[in-house]
């Protein structure tokens, strides 16, 4: 049996598409200090956690976590079960460990960062620039 390439192309955008109807998102970005990428030094380590927020303001109850690469301070939101994030407006915390000690002295926590971001399928990259909090 031969295909034809509409075929083969239809069936490709059919494998490719699996999944990306369930609305969630596979939202990037980067983190910089002074506009230059973040670094981590030895055994540094930097959590961040997308939270999403009520329309009255108030944490979510899930929690989004990110996959950061200290290669070049680029992270995705993977989510606990790998499928990304769904649309939103979501506050971003950071914790930047050594040893399980936050130096960031939680100045970014879920509770206080002022990094508040609107998430939709629009969102190309999110930058986090730890001088200039989101407005």
């Amino acid at each position: 049996m031969r295909f034809l390439p509409t075929q083969i192309a239809a069936c490709l955008c059919a494998v490719l598409m699996t999944g990306c109807g369930d609305g969630m998102l596979k939202t990037k970005g980067r983190v910089v200090k002074n506009g230059v990428p973040f670094t981590l030094k030895g055994d540094e380590d930097l959590g961040i956690f997308f939270y999403p927020l009520n329309s009255d303001g108030s944490l979510g109850t899930t929690v989004y976590p990110a996959f950061f690469n200290a290669a070049d301070s680029t992270f995705h939101v993977t989510g606990s079960d790998k499928k990304g994030m769904p649309p939103g407006k979501y506050r971003v915390a950071l914790e930047h460990r050594i040893n399980k000690k936050d130096l960031f002295q939680g100045a970014f926590n879920m509770n206080n960062s002022p990094f508040v971001y609107d998430i939709d399928s629009n969102t190309r990259e999110i930058v986090i620039d730890l001088d200039k909090p989101s407005s």
